[in-house]
């Protein structure tokens, strides 16, 4: 097979960025009797692009164009076959900012309906590009991937595509994120200043991250466990601010490279989002052994299973709740992290995605 596959959104180091690499180097690692062409846009970073496919050891067709003329190009106008850029192929994997025309079979993974149930949380040209996409998507995709049963739900409930248009292939967890030794974890405390006992929390701060109401149920923990802080890593957006309290750290980007010891380190991972397609941190914490202590809404319970605490983010008595029963059963609780985590793996992703490519092909 010739399979062309969209990487434009691989070098953001989003969730989806995470998804596309594994996925594509887990597919082009099984199936190198197959060709794979990874093409994307950018005008600032096609170097970048170009060198990830390279890496990824598929063959590059990268085009000088930024993704915002894609967009109107692909989304709005919708013109321009992508086998323009690719050559012939015999299947397009598209995902998560265009969808272009083409004249063979098309598979769209869709991570989340963000900019369907909270429009408020991003930007007037993300929103306008996701919902011009996604018109095309349920028009002309024949397979739709969703990363979770919550989104299978969204989709279905939202924008009414046929369930039989559907599959459900969760992503999965690399393999780096495994337990880390003691000398790793005192590495990243001593850097982070975390002290012995801290809670960790990892995404964009941005509202519907939440992390205003976890700083709330912290305080309320705190009076129980007054060594304890608070570890908020990640990006701030513009709409991100954070109120000051004792006790909380926030670094801002952490390095990929801290992160396994940073989770196998901490007391809970706690996730209190309001809504995630699918929800990587917590699922890479519990492949470290941390406890966790999530959401219990959209994705979150499927990823964390039976292996963690919920808890109601919209209340944050309830968030420390949570958090205070994560650690009393820290014992309990970190075995059954590892064996949750073990069930979803970024190889098993690639072989159910590449039986939706087979099943259009009817090979």
């Amino acid at each position: 097979m010739k399979i062309a596959i969209d990487i434009t959104q691989a070098i953001y180091g989003t969730g989806v960025s995470i998804y596309t690499k594994n996925l594509v180097a887990n597919l082009i690692k099984q199936h190198p009797e197959d060709q794979f062409i990874l093409f994307g846009g950018s005008l600032r970073r096609r170097h970048e692009l170009s060198t990830l496919a390279k890496k990824l050891k598929g063959l590059p067709k990268i085009y000088p164009f930024p993704p915002t003329l894609m967009d109107f190009i692909w989304n709005s106008l919708h013109l321009i076959p992508v086998e323009t850029f690719t050559g012939p192929v015999d299947l397009v994997h598209t995902s998560d900012w265009t969808e272009p025309p083409a004249n063979c079979p098309k598979v769209t993974t869709v991570h989340d309906l963000i900019p369907f149930k909270y429009p408020q949380t991003t930007t007037d040209s993300i929103r306008h590009a996701h919902k011009k996409k996604l018109a095309w998507v349920i028009r002309e995709s024949n397979k739709i991937i969703a990363v979770s049963e919550s989104t299978k739900k969204d989709l279905i409930s939202i924008l009414r595509v046929p369930e039989e248009k559907i599959i459900v292939i969760p992503e999965g967890v690399e393999e780096r994120y495994r337990p880390q030794p003691p000398e790793m974890i005192e590495r990243v405390k001593k850097h982070y200043q975390t002290g012995d006992e801290y809670l960790f929390t990892l995404s964009t701060i941005e509202p519907r991250k939440n992390q205003a109401a976890l700083i709330q149920a912290f305080e309320i923990v705190r009076r129980d466990y007054p060594r304890l802080k608070l570890l908020i890593a990640g990006r701030l957006r513009q709409d991100g601010s954070l109120p000051k309290a004792e006790g909380v750290i926030t670094p801002g980007y952490i390095p990929d490279a801290d992160m396994p010891a940073l989770y196998s380190g901490c007391q809970v991972f706690v996730f209190p989002s309001l809504y995630e397609g699918f929800g990587l941190p917590p699922l890479q914490a519990m492949a470290c052994g941390a406890p966790v202590a999530v959401s219990n809404v959209s994705s979150l319970p499927e990823v964390v299973g039976e292996a963690g605490v919920l808890f109601d983010p919209r209340d944050p008595q309830e968030i420390a709740a949570g958090i205070i029963e994560a650690i009393q059963n820290r014992s309990q609780l970190r075995p059954k992290s590892l064996t949750q985590a073990s069930k979803f793996s970024w190889k098993t992703a690639a072989e159910d995605t590449y039986k939706v490519y087979q099943e259009l092909l009817n090979i």
